[in-house]
């Protein structure tokens, strides 16, 4: 069954500008697919639009088989869960735990409770019911309006930059969190690093759709990128560099996680293995009085 089919789809602003034009997908239930692209690639606008924000628009958006016009966009936005990028427009509510109830009490959805506490758990923010709001820190904000949008149970989670201005520790814990998510979901971002371990494809859009495949099938093809003004992640780039010294790399990596994949088939191939040591020692005697931990240098050995 689709979720969000959009055929043809394209908008511009009122002084003219064209922000999205001729702009195809679909997303089956279960699907997560991520829109990637530079900054006024028409990626907030795409997702603003599915969720009923703007109009009108030529094309067709259609969502659990139901068009979308003026007349359907207040009935179709319930189906829907829109995480802004900045949570500070998103959460007011004077508690964690009334800020998510808002949406399902304000709707008058049934059984309240277990929708807060459900959405509480899944966005992993159980402890934080009674903290003040205003005290979260930016990443747990950004929890609590994740917590707000499951609550209401949508069909379709549209998340516009998820990891942007998180620290590492609060983007790796998102990352996890939106990986073990059973939810249809279209993900607006230009971390492209980030959203290659969620996502299981994904669209390059400049106004348009540049290009569709796998994020690592999109970063063999320096040409899209160039074309959507978009940078090549580091460790793709690391990768293409020793494909170039003569190792056979088959897929540039996204991730670090593909990355220790792609190197392990390198290694194998070769007929080498490595090691890495990580020794405790005890400097009581030295200057430094302080037991550290030291990690040896990976060794590539024959």
């Amino acid at each position: 069954m689709k979720v969000l089919d959009i055929q043809g789809l394209s908008f511009a602003y009122e002084d003219g500008t064209v922000a999205l034009k001729d702009v195809s997908l679909s997303l089956e239930k279960g699907d997560k697919v991520a829109i990637v692209g530079p900054n006024g690639a028409g990626k907030s606008t795409l997702l603003h639009l599915i969720a009923g924000f703007r109009t009108p628009f030529s094309g067709t958006v259609v969502i659990d088989e139901k068009r979308l016009d003026e007349k359907s966009a207040d009935s179709l936005r319930m189906r829907i869960g829109l995480l802004f990028q900045d949570p500070e427009d998103q959460v007011f509510m004077p508690t964690v735990k009334e800020d998510v109830a808002f949406g399902p009490r304000n709707l008058k959805m049934d059984d309240i409770d277990l929708r807060i506490a459900r959405a509480l758990s899944t966005a992993g923010i159980e402890g934080l019911a009674n903290r003040k709001t205003h005290k979260l820190s930016f990443g747990m904000k950004k929890r609590t309006a994740l917590a707000g949008v499951l609550a209401m149970d949508p069909s379709l989670l549209l998340l516009d930059e998820p990891t942007a201005g998180l620290d590492p520790r609060a983007r790796a814990d998102l990352i996890s969190l939106l990986k073990e998510m059973d939810k249809t979901m279209l993900i607006a971002t230009h971390d492209i690093e980030a959203v290659a371990e969620v996502a299981d494809r994904a669209l390059v859009l400049n106004i348009g759709v540049v290009a569709r495949g796998t994020m690592r099938e999109l970063v063999m093809d320096r040409e899209v990128f160039r074309q959507a003004g978009l940078e090549m992640p580091p460790i793709s780039k690391l990768f293409e560099v020793l494909k170039v010294m003569g190792y056979t790399i088959t897929e540039l990596p996204v991730s670090m996680d593909q990355a220790v994949c792609e190197l392990t088939k390198v290694i194998e191939e070769g007929g080498s293995h490595t090691h890495a040591h990580i020794h405790e020692h005890d400097h009581s005697k030295a200057s430094d009085t302080h037991p550290h931990t030291n990690v040896n240098r990976v060794h590539r050995a024959r």
